[in-house]
């Protein structure tokens, strides 16, 4: 008995103890549900809460309307207005075939496609963007469940989707900026979207009490541009005209106020399927460069001024052809041997004595010059898909490069970067950087400022002064003339330039060239207040820059000063010709063509041959004639009376 009493003491202690650890067990357990349960109650509950909102919940975004581009006079440019935009919630479309149906013919859209889309396990789903609102009262005519329309908005241009469009630009269907200022200012234009927050169940229905708010939209800044809509609209008609009547490719027209680098005009035109001339989307002023021929000239000679190299009046024997190592340049006209001022070399576009005052410059020097002019570069415009041209680099030049580049062969730039040279001559040497825009104003009205570049010095003003008088000559008596508005005095200058081909070379199987005709310039001379540059692209009846570029050029400039209301100078006079028989020489610096250093041949150049440059001039009459030169008269057309002969082939021609 003993011993059993014992072994049940015994047990009764074992069962006590398991008894004590599984209730210890049980109070380790309630402990940690506890706090667990606490932690999700007291301290995460919102975190939860927000997790399974955002598993109920879809947000929509909604774009914002743009702010409007407005001309230099507040005229519209681009605008945004409202139209309709019809979407479905498909969880709640009881039958998709029936409303496809029903909505195909009204939308206008494929039933299938229509199907397709009500059908998606979304609770959101685009039927159609920005519709008219015919369509849309339509659409609500049909009451369909699930079907719900949305207020957003689409770009308009009141003067017509052509005008400016280059300029301009345009959107895509969720109202982002894609070209031209839409996209280059698409932050300021497009505002802040705004939301549509729709809830739903756990089988993917909208639930109706749900939450489904609208979070407003914040509409975006308004962009005032420096464009003069009906300069611009003049522009790009004229521009048709004239590349349908000279048979051009394609044609450019740039015209602003050089003090301030506003662009008043901006155009770019070219052909269609059916070749038709039309305004291109492309803004090929800014981002086609070519060859620009003789307008170049005025960056050698005015680099020569500003090194104390020569002056205008400084005189220096000329012949109409001239070997440089491997290459010849010649002048139009096989005159001999005359005595040339600068100023009488660039009034008739003399190839050669460019060439000659171009290798007394000196190559580095030239190369200075050019990059201080901006060529080379962006001109800081900002412009989507903008080109910096091409100016090789200074160690690759060869011993002609300084020659052929002084006549604008060779190198690449744009319309804008040429029209710059000439406005920061019109600025008295100061390179100011080109805009389109004057500011943005918020929808709170308050303006935001548009940031721009300080202006550069290039040449001094009196450099710039002594380089405007030789280009009035230009125009008064030179190779400009058709560029004269009655009444005021024109400075500018011609550029013929040859294409370079695909191959490398100027002429083509057929040995035909194609060329690009530029005409650059200000006005009036005395107190410039307009600048302009046209460029047309392949002329084919006459592809000279005095016939084909100049005389729009004049057009367009007569068309602007009465438009902008500029008065002709008080103090306008007709100048006696200053051009004529040569006067004596004066002596002249030193020509050593080997001061122009060569790069050392490498393996690689010295096994290739050296390519081919060929110069087109402009047209030079014989020194000292009074008229043009016989047997120069256009076929089919009468000569203008000038003092550059006009070829009546490029056979003529270098």
């Amino acid at each position: 008995m003993t011993m059993n009493s014992s072994e049940e003491v015994k047990g009764t202690q074992s069962r006590r103890r398991r008894g004590t650890a599984l209730a210890v067990a049980f109070a380790m357990v309630a402990v940690v549900l506890g706090v667990r349960l606490a932690d999700l109650q007291l301290f995460r509950s919102d975190a939860y809460v927000e997790y399974g909102q955002q598993q109920r919940t879809k947000t929509v975004k909604l774009t914002a309307d743009r702010g409007r581009i407005l001309d230099r006079n507040g005229v519209e440019l681009s605008v945004s207005v409202p139209q309709w935009t019809v979407w479905a919630d498909p969880s709640q479309v009881d039958d998709p075939a029936a409303a496809a149906a029903a909505l195909a013919p009204v939308l206008k859209r494929d039933e299938g496609l229509l199907l397709e889309l009500l059908s998606e396990p979304d609770q959101h789903a685009y039927l159609a963007r920005q519709v008219p609102d015919a369509i849309s009262r339509a659409v609500a005519e049909l009451d369909l469940e699930g079907v719900y329309q949305l207020e957003e908005s689409a770009r308009f241009n009141p003067a017509g989707d052509r005008l400016g469009r280059a300029v301009v630009g345009v959107v895509d269907v969720d109202q982002v900026g894609i070209s031209g200022l839409e996209y280059q200012y698409d932050g300021l234009l497009g505002g802040i979207p705004g939301e549509l927050v729709l809830e739903s169940s756990h089988d993917g229905r909208t639930i109706p009490t749900g939450a489904r708010h609208i979070k407003p939209a914040q509409p975006g800044a308004d962009l005032y541009s420096t464009i003069d809509r009906s300069l611009q609209f003049e522009a790009e008609r004229a521009l048709m005209r004239q590349i349908e009547e000279v048979e051009a490719s394609s044609g450019s027209v740039i015209i602003m106020v050089p003090d301030t680098g506003e662009i008043l005009a901006m155009a770019s035109v070219g052909r269609d399927a059916e070749g038709n001339p039309v305004s291109l989307s492309e803004n090929r002023a800014v981002t086609w460069a070519y060859e620009p021929g003789s307008v170049m000239k005025s960056v050698v000679l005015s680099g020569v001024i500003e090194e104390g190299l020569g002056a205008p009046s400084h005189v220096r024997e000329v012949n109409h052809w001239l070997h440089l190592y491997d290459q010849e340049f010649t002048d139009h006209t096989e005159y001999g041997t005359a005595l040339y001022s600068m100023e009488e070399i660039l009034a008739r576009s003399s190839n050669t004595g460019t060439v000659e005052w171009a290798l007394v410059l000196g190559s580095t020097r030239l190369a200075a010059y050019m990059s201080r002019y901006g060529l080379g570069s962006v001109t800081g415009l900002g412009f989507k898909g903008e080109s910096s041209g091409l100016v090789p680099d200074l160690l690759s030049w060869n011993g002609t490069d300084v020659a052929s580049f002084a006549l604008g062969q060779g190198i690449l730039a744009t319309p804008l970067q040429v029209l710059m040279v000439y406005n920061t001559l019109a600025t008295g040497g100061l390179r100011v950087a080109p805009t389109l825009v004057y500011s943005a104003v918020g929808a709170d009205g308050r303006e935001i400022p548009v940031e721009r570049a300080e202006p550069v010095r290039v040449v001094s003003y009196s450099t710039a002064s002594q380089m405007t008088d030789m280009l009035v000559t230009v125009v008064r008596e030179g190779t400009g003339r058709n560029a004269q508005v009655d009444g005021y005095t024109v400075a500018g200058k011609t550029g013929t330039g040859q294409k370079v081909l695909s191959d490398g070379n100027y002429e083509d199987e057929e040995g035909l060239r194609r060329y690009t005709a530029t005409f650059a310039g200000f006005f009036p001379a005395e107190d410039p207040q307009l600048s302009m540059i046209v460029v047309i692209d392949e002329p084919v009846t006459n592809f000279y820059a005095s016939q084909a570029a100049a005389p729009l050029f004049a057009e367009l400039a007569n068309y602007a000063l009465q438009r902008l209301r500029i008065a002709p100078p008080v103090d306008f006079v007709t100048v006696q010709p200053k051009l004529g028989p040569a006067p004596t020489a004066q002596p002249a610096p030193t020509l050593e063509p080997t001061a122009t250093p060569q790069p050392a041949p490498t393996a690689t150049s010295a096994a290739e041959p050296t390519p081919t440059i060929e110069i087109t001039p402009e047209p030079v009459s014989q020194p000292g004639s009074e008229g043009p030169s016989p047997g120069t008269e256009p076929q089919g057309a009468e000569a203008p009376e000038q003092l550059d002969g006009e070829p009546s082939s490029p056979e003529e021609g270098p």
